[in-house]
């Protein structure tokens, strides 16, 4: 007798539909790290300025800050992409976005492949930022439609996994065209990406949450099915049609703007605030200060001629990134095993402690300690804050606000990397050896406020989360603000509530 669908971990059909899903999320992580190996070519034109044909080898920058800019306006980019993203999935669905969004990235790839001036490169990483910023949109509720509770705690962090992955082959390229002109076609790389997901998207199935929202329930029957793997999914199913039917009779999908003025059938208050805040500390932490400038921060260590490329720092910069990657995964790992409370708390203190160690380090110019306080700032963010902000939105929301939920929280997550790309570099010119204690404080706060606000979601159904913390704003601290983890006797129970109309009964069970 076939299982159960919803008790399932994950199935090898979702596996596969999550990694083409994070094509997008990777080409996100190829050009956030693609200014940090070729900074000092770019910024400084340390190879020296010359001409190939109509192309200079170099953009030189004179001010820090508005480097600041070329680095952060991605950011913006993806800012644009997150909000015009969110209407766009409610109306043609997921795979609209995540198909038709990556040609974007052959728009931008192609103005930077042939840039000459300031102006029109900071347009092509305007573009390509836009791209990402849809892509990662999209797949963070994507992957939370077609997983199941259990798959959920694993699959979250794909799109951490998938960012971090991109960094770390855009670094291994870079190694090799960083120096001009060949640093042109490494941020003309994008583009391939763009079309190769483009091409291949079509062949995952549509959200089958989606598809029942838009009245496609035959369609959505199939692709649960395939997401499923053979096991029973009539009950799932059911759930679906009725938490929809529901959400139907309560109220149409929400946008942005009437989730920020609380104009929703919940009180949705505490889930904004928590989205929010995760992704503001997400960024404060310092993580894209190490992204976007390790290279510089580690040099300021090592001292290397900055034309000799490949210089240690940008060696140790690479090798960094292949921590990282190891580290979301293991991250990705735990999530199945720890709660997303317990990990926060934990990455968060842990980051604390090496921006402390790296700023006594660099005071006493102690090489060995400021690269190894870098290595693991970079690890253990990827334990538990690299991967669990972005699934805040979809643990916690109810479907007919989650779209507009993660359009906020990815928009104040990119808002806040732009501001770190723009002030790091004025901020380190002028704190020198001290500009880690800025992130040591944030990552204290970012601890106090996680105990105190965010509710656990590890084998939580959404609903339950839903039920019990629409209340408004208030401390999560205590057993009355517990909801159970999921199991399989509650969906039982739960399901047979439903069929004698008594679901209300069984929507959960506190701790």
């Amino acid at each position: 007798m076939p299982v159960d669908s919803r008790t399932l971990g994950v199935t090898r059909y979702q596996v596969f539909c999550t990694i083409l899903a994070a094509i997008g999320s990777f080409n996100f992580g190829w050009n956030i790290g693609s200014v940090n190996i070729p900074g000092d070519v770019l910024q400084n034109c340390v190879t020296g300025r010359k001409y190939y044909g109509r192309f200079p080898s170099c953009i030189y920058v004179k001010s820090g800050t508005v480097w600041g800019l070329v680095v952060g306006c991605f950011a913006i980019g993806a800012i644009i992409g997150a909000v015009v993203s969110n209407p766009i999935i409610n109306r043609k669905g997921y795979k609209f976005v995540l198909c038709w969004f990556a040609l974007l990235n052959v728009v931008g790839a192609l103005l930077l492949l042939l840039t000459t001036k300031i102006p029109q490169f900071i347009i092509g990483r305007l573009v390509v930022g836009v791209a990402a910023g849809a892509a990662n949109n999209a797949m963070a509720t994507y992957v939370s439609d077609m997983a199941t509770p259990r798959s959920r705690n694993i699959l979250s962090g794909a799109l951490q996994f998938a960012c971090n992955f991109g960094i770390m082959i855009d670094n291994a390229c870079a190694l090799g065209l960083a120096p001009p002109p060949r640093w042109r076609i490494l941020f003309a790389i994008t583009g391939v990406f763009g079309l190769i997901n483009f091409a291949l998207f079509p062949f995952a199935p549509e959200s089958p949450k989606w598809l029942v929202k838009n009245g496609r329930i035959d369609e959505a029957r199939e692709a649960l099915q395939k997401f499923r793997a053979g096991a029973d999914i009539e009950e799932e199913m059911s759930d679906i049609i009725q938490t929809d039917r529901e959400n139907r009779e309560r109220t149409a999908d929400v946008n942005v703007m009437q989730v920020l003025r609380g104009q929703t059938p919940d009180n949705l208050r505490h889930q904004l605030l928590c989205v929010s805040a995760l992704m503001f500390f997400q960024q404060l932490c310092g993580i894209n200060a190490v992204i976007f400038y390790s290279s510089q921060i580690i040099n300021k260590s090592t001292h290397d001629n900055p034309a000799n490329i490949p210089t240690l720092a940008q060696i140790l910069s690479f090798i960094i990134s292949v921590c990282a990657l190891i580290f979301t995964f293991f991250g990705m790992i735990l999530g199945a095993y720890f709660g997303r409370r317990t990990l926060l708390m934990f990455s968060h203190g842990t980051m604390g402690i090496f921006s402390a160690i790296m700023v006594a380090g660099s005071v006493r110019d102690i090489t060995g300690l400021v690269v190894t306080m870098v290595f693991l700032f970079n690890a253990f963010f990827n334990l538990g804050v690299g991967t669990i902000p972005w699934a805040a939105a979809s643990e916690m929301t109810p479907g007919y606000a989650m779209t507009a939920m993660s359009a906020i929280g990815t928009g104040i997550g990119y808002l806040f990397t732009f501001v770190i790309g723009v002030i790091f570099p004025p901020m380190q010119a002028a704190w020198d050896n001290w500009t880690f204690f800025f992130f040591m404080a944030w990552n204290i706060a970012a601890v106090c406020f996680v105990f105190l606000f965010v509710p656990e979601t590890k084998d939580r159904r959404i609903e339950d989360t839903v039920r019990v913390h629409s209340v408004g704003i208030h401390i999560v601290v205590g057993k009355k603000w517990q909801v159970s983890a999921a199991s399989e006797k509650d969906e039982m129970v739960r399901a047979e509530a439903a069929d004698t109309g008594e679901s209300h009964v069984a929507a959960g069970v506190e701790a």
